[in-house]
Order: structure tokens, then sequence, then C-alpha cells
């Protein structure tokens, strides 16, 4: 090329540069910037020597933004283990974040457990997040909130319902609340003609509260929530409530429903109303082992006389 082309070349480029900066852009700006050197620098950031606010703001942001804008959710529909989860960001960010060093393993990794929110047991909404069993016992241990839900499959509970050492409740000496959202109340008149027995779920969950309070060393409070059709003075949230008073646990009110202290009962007529459900459990398994037996022809005569004669020796 020669030097007039070169020339040509060189104020054309100008022109250009002069149309894509604007008019307003001082000569001083459209002077070529010098190069900056990419030599990493020799001393890194320490980051631990931040204050421990920041650290965790910055462990929130690495643990909980995904990088799609569509995150995928945990998809679970009931309680407040589906309501209040966070979007997770992708596993391999988060055990990148785990992996950096056995200080920064523990902190991040207690920010992140104990601040979910994990059921008991599991029940059918869809739900990704993992149950208390599943959990490896190092993690149970930093948990702090767990959530029973009640009220799904009423007429036959699933047997893996049960309290043992394999649940894990013993290790989580960190958990202080207990959140328990209850979906339906099978002992109500509606329920009638599809339950086992008026008494027989509230049976099931009220050993299975007691069960499960025995086995928490360090719990603080329970907090109820429920649906609206669910009743608090119903026979079901009479007897959770009665088994967390037996326990010697606070009593809390979740959102759904809005309850406050102001009506509940106390101690000795929760008992007297567990006393009087324990009895017509019996009265209705007697009554079925009845049936069974003799037919049901003469259960309405039997029916009767439960109501003066005592169940003790029958």
């Amino acid at each position: 090329m020669s030097a007039k082309a070169a020339k040509k070349a060189a104020k054309r480029a100008e022109n250009a540069s002069d149309f894509y900066m604007g008019d307003d852009v001082s000569e001083e700006e459209k002077k070529p910037r010098p190069k900056t050197s990419s030599k990493i620098p020799q001393q890194p950031f320490r980051f631990l020597d931040l204050p421990s606010e920041i650290r965790l703001q910055i462990y929130h942001l690495v643990l909980f933004t995904p990088t799609r804008k569509t995150a995928r959710q945990n998809r679970g529909t009931v309680g407040a283990s589906a309501k209040k989860s966070k979007p997770l960001a992708p596993a391999s960010v988060r055990i990148a974040l785990f992996l950096v060093s056995r200080r920064i393993h523990d902190e991040a990794s207690h920010y992140f457990f104990s601040t979910q929110i994990f059921r008991v047991f599991p029940v059918q909404d869809f739900s990704r997040r993992p149950t208390v069993r599943s959990l490896p016992r190092r993690h149970r241990s930093l948990v702090t909130t767990i959530e029973l839900i009640l009220g799904n499959s009423w007429t036959n509970p699933p047997k893996s319902w049960t309290v043992d050492k394999s649940l894990g409740l013993q290790d989580m000496v960190l958990t202080r609340t207990l959140k328990v959202f209850v979906e339906c109340d099978p002992s109500q008149p509606i329920f009638e003609g599809f339950r086992i027995s008026r008494e027989y779920y509230t049976e099931f969950s009220g050993r299975l509260m007691r069960e499960i309070l025995e086995q928490l060393p360090a719990l603080e409070h329970v907090e109820f929530d429920a649906y609206p059709s669910v009743k608090k003075d119903g026979s079901l949230m009479s007897r959770l409530l009665l088994e967390t008073q037996k326990a010697g646990l606070g009593v809390f009110w979740g959102p759904e429903r809005g309850w406050t202290d102001f009506g509940t009962k106390g101690f000795e007529e929760l008992e007297q109303e567990a006393e009087e459900a324990a009895k017509e459990a019996a009265k209705n398994e007697a009554l079925d082992k009845f049936r069974s037996r003799f037919g049901s022809g003469s259960v309405d005569e039997l029916n009767k006389s439960f109501q003066s004669v005592s169940l003790g020796g029958f």
C-alpha cells in the first residue's frame, strides 16, 4: 500500500471513530488507552480477614444464585419447607465452594444447612428437598428448623413413617424449631365413611408427635399451621397441642391460618379430651372386631350398650 492510500485509510478510520463515539467525546478520551498489565498480583486476597457478616453474604450469593434465568424450583407445595425454599446454585458451584478449604467448608455448610427447612418425612407434592433421614450425620447437626406435615395418606400412613435411630433426630443438636403443618383432620364428620375410624389418624399423629419430641435433644418450640378446613379446637390439633405441652415446649402459630393464643385450651382440658378420644378409638376398634366376627346385624344393639358399660373388661 502506498503512503497516499494509507493516509486516506487513516482518515476514514478517524471519521468512523467520531461517528460511533459521538460529538461530545473530548479529544483526550479519543486518545488510545495504554495497555494494562495482565500480570497476576503476587499477594492473594485475604478473604478470611473479612468480617463474618460479609463472608456470610458472599456465601449466600454463591449458594443461592442460579445461573439460569428460569431456576429449577423446589416444586413442593405444602408447608414452609416448600413456600420458603430458595432457588439453588448449580451443584458444581456449591461443591467448588465447599472444597476451597476446611474453614470455608465449615462456615459455608453451616450457613447452607442452617437456613434451610428440612422435612421429617416425605409427602406427595414432588418436593426435591431431601428429608432428615437422607442427610449425612455431620450435616444433620447443622439443621436448625425441621417440618412435620400431617394429613397426607390419612387412610394408610406409610410404613416408613417411624421414629428410630436411623431417622437421626438425636443428632440434630442445633434444631430449635419444629414446624407442624396439618393438611386435614380426618376426625371431622365429612370424612365419615372413608376413614378407618374417627380417632385412628389422631392417635397415629399424636403418638408420632410424642416420639419426635422425645428424640430432639435441644428443641425449644413448635410452630403450628394448617389449611383452612382444619380447626384449632378439633380432635387432631388438640392432641398435637397436648403432646407439645406435655413436653414443656413453647407454642407458636404460623402465617397460613393466623391463629393466636386467644381461645387455646388449657392442659387439663386437652388431656381430658385426649382420654375421651382414646376411649372412642377403643370403642370403634371393639366394634370393628365384633362386626368382623358376628356380622353387622348385632352391632347397633352392642353400640347402645357401650353408652352404659365400661370397656375395661371387654
